[in-house]
């Protein structure tokens, strides 16, 4: 059922019908639910903030809440490389639950991971028709703790019994406010349904605009000290020296009572206005969330997945030339260049292992400005392996990399140890999916607030933190925070944890977006590359990368096989998407949690050649990784190559020592590598250095700044290379060919 009309063209319609069809009981128990949704867009009309969706009253929705038997975890330190891994992520239970009258559980469904759970959901949905968007779908939060069934951890900070960690409803009714086109569709997949024409015959009697909310009572909100805030940055920091991680996403916490949530996120949306922007509430679980987020996790149209990751920060200017200013600043800077190279990277990675090889292009890198910030934003986007769907893209993604870190899988440990608490709502998601139609469009919850209702009282929570690196100032990570923490604190609590800094934001701003200032001849290529791809596109007979398991049967290689050990690095699925442009079928072993004999797995697997992934931490911390690299020096295996902690690893097996460098850790930065008299610029991502103590290994390339720093190295005899650098990075360039150059041996 679907009725539709032309309207005047008002900004913020979707919130004005939200209150006008609560004042007209369009949300009362006649119909379903009091639960209410809104994904609305806020700020000028762009390609992600086209349209806003209200949920009309649900009927049937699927809760998960964290499990009531808590699995006794080892204590670990990941800040200091360990890691409490297991074979496969959590299990996922999922509550089926229906309003009659009130929610009831009517039925359960489990899987192994998140995608496999949410699949099972599909039987819940009505037939659709078409692969337009239409109601019947799935939509609601995933919070960040979902992380447990997302990745391999046994993470040690995890949510009490009981608590909520999703919401989805199935969404048979959406009032649709198409701003582009000033129309305002009431839909519904449920028959002659009498809301769709209560609803019409509201809007047909006008929809009056809200009253202004009221200023919030003011308040200062609970929060750790600035000095602590810099000591978790310095301790993050020397976890990057030591090669642990690369970057970390660290959020701090601001908490307090507030008065009414639906009136701060009425005063966010006014002072903060933002594309991908969330409503959600949720009477009987006693949640409300307001967000203003301006990040997408993750976008599908069909077989085309996107995501478009922010990573680099600056605060607005007092004025135009101010503005321009900071983002040539933002844009000169070092360490938010190689913070942003890293992001893309592994978002081409995340995207990577649901994707086609060679199918996956970064472009659109720019800059959008918002009331309070102003950010470097980039899109990567791929195309589904046939045998993928958006679930899986969802598993793949989230949660997303620039909330949590480099490498991820190691970064989303640290953090559990670092903040010493769960998320919650932060940096999950808010969105919507339909398996039967292909579409869906989630964000990242940044800019949010969560509140819970305790004895007629709201007490709120707010997050903003930002990415350290190894070249992060402490202070100025500190400022970074209460940069991104402004608005929200504002509409929470009236409070301004930026109030005192020196580019605190004088009033509100216009939202928009400018390109990146090709300030450097260095920006200019990166520029560049966005119109061209990272690898060229493949041809459809092409080998899908296959995931290696003790019971695997292969049939016999036909051309170049290549065996790639996995050491967790964020980075991995791109060097196997080069090779497979290569045109080189890629099996993939896991590095860690495997006990297989190197030279029974060459005997199983039959490779024609042999790499050895990147990672955190030592080389030491994957066996396998260090039995290969024994195994190459005494000839025993095909021709093998080493990136980064791969070459670690063979250094380490000649008898090399690997330290800190003395010159500093590097992430994430396009250097020139120096290889007798040529000069290629590749990616650098290590904290750790060889030093070479015997002549078993030639010293092939070196950095052309200190020529000091070991950079690639060979075997005299054997065909054995390592490399520090990343070849197939979106800042390096050429890199192909080194792998190219790799298989023809």
């Amino acid at each position: 059922m679907r009725v539709s009309k032309v309207i005047t063209a008002r900004p913020d319609l979707s919130l004005d019908i939200l209150s006008h069809l609560r004042d007209c009981n369009l949300f009362s128990s006649e119909f379903g639910a009091p639960d209410e949704l809104l994904l609305h867009s806020g700020g000028p009309i762009s390609d992600l903030s086209k349209r806003s969706l209200l949920m009309g009253p649900a009927t049937i929705r699927f809760v998960v809440k964290q499990s009531q038997s808590k699995l006794e975890t080892i204590s670990t330190s990941p800040l200091t490389g360990e890691l409490n891994l297991q074979s496969s992520p959590a299990p996922m239970d999922i509550q089926i639950e229906e309003w009659k009258g009130s929610w009831e559980i009517t039925d359960r469904v489990s899987g192994n991971d998140l995608s496999d759970a949410l699949r099972k959901l599909k039987p819940y949905l009505p037939e659709a028709s078409g692969s337009d968007f239409q109601p019947g779908g799935l939509a609601g939060i995933l919070t960040y703790d979902m992380v447990q069934h997302t990745e391999p951890l046994l993470l040690q900070h995890t949510p009490e019994p009981d608590k909520v960690l999703m919401i989805l409803y199935r969404t048979d009714r959406w009032v649709i406010h198409d701003r582009e086109d000033s129309m305002l569709e009431v839909t519904s997949s449920i028959e002659a349904d009498e809301w769709v024409n209560a609803v019409n015959q509201s809007i047909e009697n006008g929809i009056p605009f809200r009253c202004e909310p009221p200023k919030p009572t003011p308040r200062t909100p609970h929060s750790e000290s600035d000095l602590e805030h810099a000591k978790k940055v310095r301790k993050t920091q020397s976890a990057i020296r030591e090669g642990v991680l690369y970057q970390l996403n660290y959020g701090r916490i601001w908490t307090e009572n507030i008065d009414d949530p639906w009136n701060v996120f009425q005063r966010l949306n006014r002072d903060n206005p933002a594309p991908l922007s969330a409503w959600l509430h949720s009477p009987d679980l006693q949640i409300a969330i307001a967000s203003s987020s301006p990040e997408l996790l993750l976008k599908q149209e069909g077989r085309t997945v996107s995501t478009r990751p922010i990573k680099g920060t600056r605060p607005r200017g007092d004025d135009a030339e101010h503005d321009a200013n900071l983002r040539g600043e933002l844009v000169g800077s070092r360490k938010e260049i190689s913070e942003h190279l890293m992001l893309v990277d592994l978002e081409r990675n995340d995207l990577g292992r649901i994707c086609k090889p060679g199918s996956i292009q970064w472009k659109r890198w720019r800059i959008e400005s918002y009331p309070h910030v102003q950010h470097m934003v980039s899109e990567i986007e791929g195309q589904l392996c046939q045998h993928m769907d958006g679930f899986d893209a969802l598993q793949s993604i989230f949660p997303g990399g620039s909330i949590t870190g480099c490498p991820k899988t190691a970064t989303i440990a640290a953090i559990d140890e670092l903040e010493g608490t769960p998320r919650s709502a932060w940096t999950g998601s808010i969105g919507h999916i339909d398996p039967r139609t292909n579409h869906s469009q989630w964000n990242i919850l940044i800019r949010t607030m969560e509140a819970h209702l305790h004895q007629d009282t709201w007490k709120a929570t707010v997050q903003a933190g930002g990415g350290l690196v190894i070249g992060s100032n402490p202070l100025n990570e500190v400022e970074e925070a209460k940069w991104k923490a402004q608005a929200i604190c504002k509409a929470a609590w009236d409070f301004s944890p930026a109030a005192q800094m020196i580019h605190s934001p004088r009033g509100s701003k216009s939202v928009c977006i400018h390109p990146i200032p090709p300030i450097t001849q260095s920006i200019q290529r990166l520029i560049e590359s966005q119109y061209t791809e990272l690898i060229p596109l493949v041809q459809p007979e092409t080998t899908e990368p296959i995931l290696w398991h003790e019971n695997l049967e292969l049939n016999e290689p036909t051309n170049t096989r290549v065996l790639f050990v996995d050491n967790l690095d964020s980075f991995s699925w791109n060097i196997v998407h080069a090779f497979s442009t290569l045109e080189a079928e890629v099996i993939i072993v896991p590095g860690r949690l495997n006990s297989s004999d190197p030279l029974h797995l060459i005997e199983q697997i039959k490779p024609s050649h042999i790499v050895l992934g990147p990672g955190p931490g030592r080389p030491e911390q994957s066996m396998l990784t260090m039995q290969f690299a024994r195994a190459a020096l005494c000839g025993q295996t095909p021709p093998l190559l080493g990136i980064c902690l791969g070459h670690q690893a063979l250094g380490l097996a000649a008898g090399w020592t690997l330290a800190p460098s003395e010159y500093g850790a590097v992430h994430g930065v396009p250097d020139s590598i120096q290889s007798g008299d040529s000069v290629q610029i590749m990616t650098r991502y290590h904290s750790l250095a060889l030093t070479p103590t015997n002549d078993t290994l030639d010293v092939t390339s070196t950095d052309s700044d200190t020529n000091n720093l070991v950079m690639a190295i060979q075997h005299p005899k054997w065909p054995v290379r390592g490399v520090q650098y990343h070849p197939e990075s979106a800042g390096s360039v050429g890199g192909l060919s080194i792998l190219a150059d790799f298989l023809s041996q």
